[in-house]
Parts: C-alpha cells; sequence; structure tokens
C-alpha cells in the first residue's frame, strides 16, 4: 500500500504540465464586433464563462475598441451576478503590478466606476498618514454583516476599487480588514479559528505535503510574512525616528524651560524692585505733598507777617514824616520864616527816608 501511494507514475509532473501549456496555441486577436459574439457565447454557456473570458481579454482584439462595444460587454456581464467582480479582480492585480491591453484596461475602468457607486467608495477619502487606520475603520462601518452571495460581491468590489492607485500600505491594511470581517462571518461555516501561527504552520506543511512542494501556496504564504514584516520593520523605523525627533524636542523643550525659569526669575525680582520703587515713591510723592504744604502755610505765615510787619513800619514812617513835615511847615508858614528850624526838620526827613 505504502509503495502504491509514493509512485509517480499515476500523478503528472510538473515539467509535464509546463510542457502541455507551452505547447498550447494562444488564441488568435478577433475584430471587435466578433469578440462580443464570442463573449456573448462564452457567457451563455454551461461551463464558468470567467475562464473563458479572461483568456479573451488577455488576447484582446483586433483594431480600435469603442465605447459602445465596453457598453455591450457590460451589458452581457450584467445578467451574470458575481462574474463582473471576480473578472476584474485579476485585471486589477495586473493593472497595479503589471501591464493591461487597452480593452481590459477600458472595461476595468467602467467595472471600477460601477463598483464603486454600488459600495459608496471614494478613493480620495484615504490619503496622507492615516489612511491605513481610515481605509480599516470604513471596512468595519460599510462591510455587510451578514454572509451570502452579495456579501462576496461587496468584498470583490471593494477589492478592485481599493487596488486602484492606493498607497502600498493602505492596500494592505484594507485587503486585511476585510478579510477578517470577511472570516469573521464564515465562522459559522468554518468553526472556530486556528491562532494566526497554527494556521500559518499548517499551511506550509500542507504545501510541502503536496507530491510536488506547491509553489503558490508558498508564495502566499511567505509574502503575507514579508509584507507584515516589512510593515512592522517600517513601523520600527518610524518608531526610531519619532523617538530621536521627541528626544531633540524634549532637549529643546528642557532648554526653553531652563530660559522660562530665568527669565521667571529676572521678572520676579523685577517686579519686586517694581515694588519698592513704587512703595519709595509713594513715600518720596507722601513727602513732597507734604513739604508743599508746609511751604504753603509757612509762605501764608510770613506772608502775614510781612504785611503786619509792612503795615506797622508803613505807618511809623508816616507819623514820622507827617509830624516832621507839620513842624517844617509850622516854621515856614510865619511872618518871619524859621529857616533853622524848617531846615532841621527837612535833613531828619531825609534821614528817615534813608532807613
Amino acid at each position: 500500500m505504502g509503495n502504491q501511494e509514493n509512485k509517480p507514475a499515476a500523478e503528472t509532473s510538473p515539467a509535464r504540465s509546463n510542457e502541455r501549456l507551452r505547447t498550447k496555441q494562444k488564441p488568435a486577436k478577433v475584430a471587435p464586433e466578433t469578440f462580443v459574439e464570442n463573449w456573448r457565447t462564452a457567457l451563455n454557456g454551461k461551463e464558468d464563462p470567467v475562464r473563458k473570458l479572461r483568456p479573451m481579454l488577455i488576447t484582446g482584439v483586433l483594431g480600435e475598441i469603442t465605447t459602445e462595444h465596453v457598453s455591450q460587454l457590460l451589458a452581457l456581464l450584467q445578467g451574470h451576478p458575481g462574474s463582473a467582480e471576480r473578472l476584474a479582480l485579476p485585471l486589477a492585480w495586473r493593472e497595479r503590478f503589471g501591464k493591461l491591453n487597452a480593452l481590459s484596461r477600458r472595461l476595468l475602468d467602467a467595472l471600477r466606476i460601477s463598483f464603486a457607486s454600488a459600495i459608496d467608495f471614494d478613493q480620495h477619502e484615504f490619503v496622507g498618514y492615516r489612511a491605513a487606520n481610515d481605509v480599516e475603520a470604513w471596512v468595519v462601518e460599510h462591510a455587510p454583516k451578514v454572509s451570502g452571495f452579495e456579501r462576496d460581491i461587496w468584498f470583490r468590489r471593494f477589492v478592485v476599487c481599493l487596488a486602484k492607485d492606493t498607497e502600498l500600505k493602505t492596500v494592505v491594511a484594507g485587503l486585511v480588514a476585510s478579510a477578517q470581517i470577511w472570516m469573521s462571518g464564515a465562522d459559522k461555516r468554518f468553526g472556530n479559528r486556528r491562532r494566526p501561527e497554527q494556521s500559518f504552520v499548517r499551511g506550509l506543511m500542507q504545501a510541502f505535503s503536496l507530491p510536488s512542494i506547491s509553489l503558490s501556496k508558498l508564495d502566499l504564504a511567505i509574502s503575507g510574512v514579508e509584507t507584515v514584516d516589512a510593515q512592522f520593520r517600517e513601523m520600527l523605523s518610524r518608531e526610531l525616528n519619532l523617538q530621536r525627533q521627541v528626544r531633540t524636542q524634549q532637549d529643546g523643550i528642557n532648554a526653553l524651560q531652563t530660559q522660562v525659569s530665568s527669565l521667571d526669575s529676572d521678572l520676579a525680582q523685577a517686579r519686586e524692585e517694581s515694588g519698592q520703587r513704587a512703595t519709595r515713591l509713594s513715600e518720596l510723592t507722601q513727602l513732597l505733598a507734604e513739604a508743599d504744604e508746609r511751604y504753603r502755610l509757612l509762605d501764608q505765615h510770613w506772608r502775614g507777617v510781612s504785611e503786619q510787619e509792612l503795615a506797622k513800619q508803613s505807618g511809623s514812617f508816616r507819623e514820622k514824616v507827617s509830624q516832621e513835615l507839620e513842624e517844617t511847615l509850622l516854621a515856614l508858614d510865619r511872618e518871619n520864616p524859621n529857616m533853622e528850624i524848617a531846615l532841621r526838620r527837612l535833613r531828619r526827613i531825609e534821614d528817615i527816608l534813608k532807613k
């Protein structure tokens, strides 16, 4: 039994499979009208139409594809729910990381416009340093809460819209958030989820357990790890740069705080000196006011004294002069004037005036 299980003859080797793929002829390009008819035939067949439509898009058409041709292709897809979304997913991937021919690009653009309108998606909302957080919050708010076919369509439309020119970090964050929410709605079918490390190891072991190790499964697992690891390293680098910036800014803040403390001390000292000067000024103002009052009173006093003394001296002077003048007039007012007495009285008046 064990020997039979390990026989490689019962399985197709990867070399033979690759050889068959190389020998398989590539479909020839056809005119746009013929392409539309082939498109209709593939959609009306019994097999999965998406498998036939994908190689047709990769091959392209002869000549120029018009807007009317694209509208016809879209109209035919409307009768097959879910096919447009499945068809757009690889086109969005090739547009982001590879090349698309004119037909595929125009069809993808038209589908993306339709998808964005259907799920109310606006790419301009997810720009800037918070774009990754914003897209995660948007998915949590807008994603359908119930499982089913319509839910799958919503997530496929979201992925197609997100892949258009969005920053890679935001794309990864949106894909992870949408996958987590989709899986949370699928827990009833798959049971309790395994721990992430358990699922990762299990996936690697399954890839290694195949007769021919699955490169695609290994690449998917490792790509996810490398993407997360790259983001983690970038986060660490940003954190280190931020720590350096914080330290530099903290040093600047400390220096400014030292300056502020010194200025506060100088300000307190200046205020204290200003208070002392204000007190001294108030005291001097009070002293000046008191001096002015004393001067006013002294001036008033001495003016009074001077006026009294002046009045007294004036009365005495008038009295003396009047007396001498009267005596002089008496000496002269005679039949025989006594000139000697008059002259003596006038000299006494002269002496009084000199005093």
